[in-house]
């Protein structure tokens, strides 16, 4: 009995397509230039990274709210007139509400799209918001160094 080529082809074809979706799916790996690829390589189990990596995000946060509350101090210094300092602070918070913006939506419903809401989606969200927090940290200790 001859095989029916069109039904081999067509699973062949299947095949094919399901390689390239598992392929196109995130990687459960940090990429090794975020700092999040750093984190939590002891732990084995996806509550295990969740937890790791929360507990690394409330971190990150914290350094962000001090950077934060820094880079206001530093305006609070500077020699301009204090119409020009409440601008400028002003300004700055504006920016800082808008990062935060951004930082959710960026690593919130898009995350979840992303990894189709597998169950590795909240270490990836968890490891998103760290990332990007701990850059903004940088960024922020960078433009606003003590005087």
């Amino acid at each position: 009995m001859r095989p029916n080529l069109f039904l081999v082809s067509r699973s062949a074809g299947i095949l094919a397509l399901a390689g390239l979706w598992v392929c196109a799916i995130p990687s459960t790996e940090a990429r090794a230039d975020q700092p999040s690829a750093k984190l939590c390589q002891a732990v084995t189990s996806t509550p295990e990274t969740q937890a790791c990596l929360q507990k690394a995000l409330d971190a990150a946060d914290a350094k962000l709210n001090a950077a934060y509350k820094k880079a206001l101090s530093v305006i609070d210094q500077d020699d301009r007139p204090p119409d020009a300092k409440a601008v400028w602070k002003t300004q700055f918070t504006a920016a800082q509400r808008a990062w935060i913006a951004f930082r959710d939506a960026d690593c919130g419903d898009l995350t979840f799209s992303e990894w189709n809401n597998g169950s590795g989606t909240t270490g990836a969200l968890y490891a998103c918001r760290y990332d990007k927090t701990v850059q903004r940290t940088d960024d922020i200790l960078s433009r606003y160094p003590l005087p």
